[in-house]
C-alpha cells in the first residue's frame, strides 16, 4: 500500500513539473504577440531613430550668410609672420551646397630669422662692405576668392547641457585673385571645415584649408603654399 502512494504522489509531482514547463513555453511562444509588449517595443524603436536621424533644424534654402573672419596662417614666406582678417559671403542654394566669397586683409611682420636677416644687412652696410644682402620680400596684400562648398554631413551636439547646436562638416575650393606687394596674381584654395548654426541667425564656423600662388623674388617666381587656420561668426539672412 505504501509503494502504491509513492508512486502515485511522484506520477501527480511529475505531471505538475511537465505543466508547469507547458506553461512557460506557452508564454515564450505569445511574448511576441502581445500586443501591449510589442506596442511598447515599436515606441522604443521609433524614439531612438527619431534620436538618430532628424531633418535639420535650420534650414538653409535660398539664405545668405555673412560672416567676419580670422585665420593666422602657417608655411609661406620663411621671413613673415602672416595673419589674415576677411569677409565672408555663402549663399546656400539648399542645405548641401552653397556658391561664396572670401574676401581677405592680409597683415604681415618679420619673423625672428627675417629680422635676423635685415640686422645683418644694416650691420654689413654700417660697416662700409658691400658684401651683404636684403632678403626679397614680396608680402601678401589682400585676396578675394570665390568658393564653392559642399556640405557631406550633418548631426547635432549637446552643447555643455545649455543647447542642442546643429553642425555640418563640409569641403570647399575655389580660385581668385591674390594682391602681393608686386602686383596680382592668380590664387587657388581648397580645404575642409565644420559650420555650427547655433540659431536660425547665427552661425560659426572652424576651417582648414590650403592656398597656393606664385610671388616674385629678385631670383624670380615661386610657388607658396599657405595653410590657414579659418575661425569665423556669421548671420543667416
Amino acid at each position: 500500500m505504501k509503494k502504491q502512494i509513492i508512486f502515485i504522489a511522484l506520477a501527480f509531482a511529475a505531471l505538475a513539473v511537465q505543466a508547469q514547463a507547458a506553461n512557460v513555453s506557452s508564454d515564450m511562444e505569445s511574448l511576441g504577440s502581445n500586443k501591449d509588449i510589442v506596442n511598447r517595443a515599436n515606441r522604443l524603436e521609433s524614439r531612438s531613430r527619431i534620436a538618430i536621424v532628424q531633418n535639420r533644424a535650420v534650414d538653409r534654402r535660398m539664405r545668405l550668410e555673412l560672416g567676419l573672419s580670422y585665420a593666422p596662417v602657417a608655411t609661406g614666406d620663411s621671413y613673415l609672420r602672416t595673419q589674415v582678417g576677411g569677409l565672408h559671403a555663402d549663399f546656400h542654394i539648399v542645405p548641401q551646397f552653397s556658391l561664396g566669397i572670401r574676401a581677405s586683409q592680409y597683415g604681415n611682420m618679420l619673423t625672428s630669422e627675417g629680422k635676423n636677416q635685415f640686422q645683418l644687412a644694416q650691420d654689413a652696410k654700417a660697416r662700409g662692405s658691400v658684401d651683404y644682402r636684403v632678403p626679397d620680400i614680396d608680402y601678401p596684400v589682400s585676396s578675394i576668392i570665390g568658393v564653392a562648398t559642399w556640405y557631406m554631413m550633418y548631426g547635432k551636439m549637446n552643447l555643455f547641457d545649455v543647447k542642442t547646436v546643429q553642425f555640418d562638416i563640409y569641403s570647399l575650393a575655389g580660385a581668385g585673385t591674390q594682391t602681393l606687394s608686386s602686383g596680382d596674381t592668380a590664387t587657388y584654395t581648397a580645404g575642409a571645415g565644420i559650420g555650427f548654426w547655433l540659431n536660425n541667425h547665427l552661425s560659426a564656423r572652424f576651417e582648414g584649408r590650403w592656398q597656393g600662388y606664385q610671388d616674385k623674388v629678385f631670383t624670380g617666381t615661386r610657388d607658396l603654399n599657405l595653410m590657414i587656420a579659418n575661425m569665423g561668426i556669421g548671420v543667416l539672412l
